[in-house]
């Protein structure tokens, strides 16, 4: 059995688009379709955590910097077989070069590397979803070149689905059902390497 960690924030944790913190129920969320979808050949492991930014602490929020929090996490869960990092829909608000918002989701794929946290302590793999365009913001093409300069997996979200109209960040039911889809078609492609 495969050991995979879903490492996100609000929509991996699944927060209903334009309330004041309510949560989709564990069967509507994209994470636990998942693990329904992929049943016994892996052990789907959630960490998202509403207002998670990849690499810097969120102003009015404790405890939301990803970057300190990824590696006691690969490890406590290891040897973890594939790692996927969907981040940098909150880092738009404090980074608004949408560059460096690719690059520090970038920066935790190379902690992750390093990490050991995979099989026989080597490097676990690591998908990344880029985020679909929040507001005016388009995170494509720097998430593009993040990934060709670090040879990474890539999976973006803008061609499987689109935020919420009710507040432009958050997935609806009908995005978490196509989240969930588009990952599992690219971690079975990927575990079978």
């Amino acid at each position: 059995m495969k050991t995979i960690v879903l490492f996100g924030d609000s929509n991996t944790w699944g927060y209903v688009p334009g309330s004041m913190g309510e949560r989709f129920p564990r069967d509507v969320r994209w994470p636990a379709r998942l693990a329904s979808a992929l049943g016994d050949s892996a052990e789907v492991i959630v960490e998202g955590l509403s207002g998670r930014m990849a690499t810097i602490e969120h102003p009015a929020s404790e405890g939301r910097n990803g970057l300190p929090y990824l590696l006691p996490c690969l490890h406590s869960h290891a040897p973890v077989d594939l790692l996927v990092i969907y981040l940098g829909t909150n880092d738009v608000a404090l980074l608004p070069d949408p560059l460096m918002v690719a690059w520090s989701v970038g920066r935790l794929v190379r902690v992750a590397w390093a990490s050991g946290a995979g099989p026989d302590r080597s490097a676990p793999h690591v998908l990344v979803l880029c985020p679909p365009p929040i507001g005016e913001h388009q995170l494509g093409p720097s998430f593009r070149a993040v990934r060709t300069a670090l040879d990474c997996e890539l999976l973006e979200l803008e061609q499987v689905t689109a935020y919420s109209p009710l507040d432009n960040e958050h997935l609806d039911e009908a995005g978490h059902i196509a989240v969930a889809t588009a990952v599992e078609e690219r971690v079975r492609q990927m575990l079978r390497e």
